[in-house]
């Protein structure tokens, strides 16, 4: 398919892809020829099965060399793998033929179009052609830092060394600015751009290097292309320790004559409560510095000579937070401030970090790792150094590249639509728009000012307040504006003085507020309050050192704010002492007299007649003041008893509540008044009146029902006193009707002695004269009682168990088995035989 010699050269490509295209298709057609059945063929014909078995590795053989020669266009030079077997093919033939297939195909599209000059160069040159030395790229993130690198716990507090005393008072802070360098105005002149201005500024908001760095005039340079500086190898290059005046005098010197530095910080606000500067890292285009701040933390402010320069470019990355600290802890101020992460945000690149770019321009990968360590340590180790020297090391050449990106862009957008929107923004040539963007912007964060942040005990505003901590952990129950009343009142309560309790003892002991009691900690607390200094204790895995020296004080806290709370909410209301006329009354009677009132109506028509059963004294709230006089409004009849009963006192009516309370307590059986004749019993229902019975439940008074107390069997004497003419009624059971005897009698047979008992009556005169029905004469004492009865001997015979009880079965236990339709398949999943 090649050419005579068998090389493949421009010449014969043409040739050899129609002879290589052709072959693949007859193959292809030869291959669908192939009968279904290959298997049986093999086994019948051991010629067949030699061939096809030579022939397949021949074909694995070819695509393993292609699967090899395609992955040396891989950008690791690594392929994916070797096929071994038909299992590879099955298995892994989209994995690694097709996809290789479509990687080889794009790459030779994307070489076709270079070739044919369809590819156009990107906008923003974002790697220049010019090679740049080898820099050191050191490997990724691995596992998690030393716990003594990221939080040093042995190191003694630097700040209590500090020649200025660390102030966490609610004061305000000021500048202590001793000498203006670079000054175009003199030291304490206050300049506002507008009159609106002047009115919201404060004395202690004035920026003392304000006019200076609105009025800046910026070099030229920095508005011209030029071809990016590469740095100097970063592992070929040392860096310069500064920790004594000298060392920083002499940096100084150079310094001024440099045109652009690079500038990084590094801060440590754990064992704080404000934070403060540890170190410092400056570069230049030919030398590394790092001073360390914790030693050279008063003499640092001969640095505003060339900070404050506006010939010299300070080149920061997100310096939003370092412009703050520098004020604070230094006294430093910035002028002609380039800050790479606006030029990343106005170029509208997808993220913004300093690592980002460092991987795009620089391929260096800094260790994120020691990005939160603990930057009090001394001497630091190596791998610190190495990563605090990275962040101003390559800066410069990132700000090169930047800046050329910024005036490529401006130069596109001039030809496109955006021309008109480009000059409208630029005041001098529309090429400078976007740098000067960028400017404008770092002069903003050149112009923030350092201010103490009042701590808002109220209201729980500000970043480190009580209520914006709440609504950052979507507490909504601890709001500001959440319910003060019940145990959501208490939990928010005691979690508004324990977070103030919290940031009271961090400015006291100059510690953070993560240090001294973490925020999850606080919410527990505030869920559930600890009553004891157990229950403190348990809330913690490992009890934070602060904690420990002061946990009595914290519980007192958490006491207290329950303590407040509950008191707020049990308030009574203020009621004049002349007015407390009711007497105490036990909860259970006083249940009993509102179930009354409620079920049956008022008990009785007006409260102020309880005011003759109250005492002058009491012996829970001390002497009172004399009930006064019944009400006159008061009416005279009771709405129970009727208009002519006379009227029942607060005291009767509390015996009665009690005498009914006791006899629901009787437990002894009570039986009714056995009259002597029906006359008897005539007159006296005929003379019962409506006081003798118990409201209108329909049942005889206590005093018409004796208690009858237990007598044994054997104590008892039979009646045989009492007449055969009295009438007695008892209440029986009905008796089951004996179809025997029905059938006797219909049959004229004589019934048997029971039926003949049965129908015996006694004769006794009705009330009108007439004959009553005759009844039976009953012997109270023949009856059997049940205390009688000996206990039933258990019978050995074991019981039969009817059909119901045998189909039964035990599933475990002693409980039954569980129905059909949980424990067998339905009758339509069953097979049948039919016979």
């Amino acid at each position: 398919m090649a050419s005579k010699d068998g090389v493949v050269n421009s010449g014969s490509f043409d040739e050899f892809n129609t002879q290589l295209q052709g072959s693949a298709l007859k193959t292809t057609r030869n291959s669908m020829l192939l009968p279904a059945d290959i298997s049986y063929h093999r086994s019948m014909d051991s010629e067949f099965s030699r061939e096809i078995d030579l022939f397949s590795s021949r074909v694995l053989s070819l695509t393993n060399k292609l699967l090899t020669l395609a992955g040396t266009a891989h950008p690791t030079g690594k392929g994916k793998g070797r096929l071994e077997d038909e299992d590879d093919i099955v298995d892994n033939f989209h994995s690694f033929v097709v996809d290789s297939m479509d990687q080889l195909l794009e790459r030779t599209d994307i070489c076709l179009d270079d070739f044919l000059g369809r590819n156009k160069a990107p906008a923003i040159a974002i790697n220049p052609k010019t090679p740049a030395p080898a820099k050191k790229k050191p490997n990724g993130s691995k596992g998690q830092l030393d716990p003594a690198i990221q939080h040093a716990s042995h190191l003694p507090k630097p700040q209590v060394s500090f020649k200025t005393k660390v102030d966490n008072s609610g004061t305000p802070w000021r500048p202590r600015l001793t000498h203006k360098y670079n000054a175009q105005v003199p030291l304490g002149y206050q300049y506002h751009d507008s009159e609106d201005e002047r009115s919201h500024d404060s004395v202690l908001k004035l920026h003392p290097y304000r006019y200076e760095i609105t009025h800046t005039t910026y070099p030229s340079h920095m508005f011209e292309q030029s071809t990016p500086i590469s740095p100097q190898p970063f592992d070929s290059t040392t860096f310069k320790w500064v920790s004594t005046s000298a060392e920083l005098n002499s940096m100084v010197d150079e310094l001024r004559r440099a045109q652009e530095i690079a500038v990084d910080l590094e801060h440590h606000s754990y064992r704080s409560y404000a934070g403060f500067l540890c170190l410092m890292q400056i570069s230049t285009r030919e030398q590394d510095w790092i001073i360390d701040l914790l030693a050279l933390r008063e003499e640092t402010e001969v640095l505003n000579e060339v900070f404050t320069d506006p010939k010299i470019v300070k080149v920061f990355h997100g310096a939003e937070s370092d412009i703050v600290w520098l004020q604070q802890d230094l006294n430093l101020y910035i002028v002609n401030l380039f800050d790479t992460y606006h030029a990343s945000k106005v170029l509208g690149f997808p993220r913004h970090g300093l690592a980002n770019l460092l991987e795009m321009y620089c391929d260096f990968t800094p260790d994120k790792r020691y990005q939160l360590a603990d930057w009090r340590i001394r001497p630091l180790p190596e791998e610190m150094l190495d990563y605090a020297r990275s962040d101003t090391h390559f800066l410069l050449y990132i700000y090169d590249n930047l800046r050329n990106a910024l005036i490529d862009r401006a130069q596109s957008l001039s030809v496109s639509e955006d021309s008109g929107m480009i000059a409208s923004t630029s005041k001098s040539d529309p090429l400078h728009a976007l740098i000067r963007e960028v400017l404008a912007r770092s002069e903003e964060t050149a112009l923030r000012v350092y201010e103490k942040e009042i701590y808002d005990a109220e209201n729980g505003t500000g970043s480190s307040g009580w209520d914006t901590l709440a609504r950052k952990w979507n507490k909504a129950n601890l709001y500001n504006s959440a319910s003060t009343a019940g145990i959501p009142g208490m939990q928010r309560e005691v979690y508004r003085r324990v977070h103030m309790w919290r940031d009271q003892v961090a400015r006291e002991e100059d510690e953070s507020t993560r240090y001294v009691l973490p925020n999850q900690f606080i919410f527990q607390l505030a869920e559930q309050p600890p009553a004891e200094m157990a229950a403190l204790l348990r809330v913690f895995h490992s009890v934070p050192p602060v904690i420990r020296r002061r946990a009595k004080e914290l519980l007192d806290t958490i006491r207290q704010a329950v303590r407040d709370q509950l008191q707020g909410d049990s308030q009574p209301p203020v009621v004049a002492r002349e007015t407390r006329e009711e007497p105490v009354v036990l909860p259970e009677i006083k249940e009993v007299v509102m179930s009354e009132s409620t079920n049956k109506g008022v008990l009785w028509s007006d409260r102020s007649s309880a005011t003759k059963l109250a005492s002058s004294t009491s012996s829970l709230f001390r002497p009172v003041a004399t009930a006064p006089a019944r009400n006159p409004l008061s009416t005279t009849a009771s709405t129970l008893f009727g208009k002519h009963a006379p009227v029942i006192s607060r005291r009767d009516q509390f015996s009665e509540v009690v005498s009914r309370i006791h006899r629901t307590l009787v437990i002894a059986p009570s039986a009714s008044k056995v009259a002597t004749t029906s006359t008897n019993i005539v007159t006296e229902a005929s003379t019962t009146t409506n006081d003798d019975l118990d409201n209108d439940e329909g049942v005889l008074p206590a005093a018409v029902q004796p208690e009858v107390p237990f007598v044994p069997s054997s104590q008892r004497i039979p009646n045989e006193t009492m007449e055969d003419d009295s009438i007695v009624i008892v209440g029986q059971t009905k008796q089951k009707k004996r179809k025997r005897a029905k059938a006797a009698e219909a049959n004229g047979e004589p019934s048997t002695e029971s039926d003949t008992r049965r129908k015996k009556r006694v004769k006794s005169p009705a009330p009108d004269g007439t004959d009553a029905v005759p009844q039976e004469a009953f012997d109270f004492d023949s009856v059997p009682n049940v205390l009688d009865e000996p206990p039933a001997a258990e019978d050995p015979r074991p019981k039969k168990r009817g059909k119901a009880k045998a189909k039964e079965k035990s599933f475990y236990g002693n409980f039954p088995a569980p129905p059909k339709a949980h424990s067998e398949l339905r009758s339509a999943n069953k097979s049948h035989t039919f016979k």
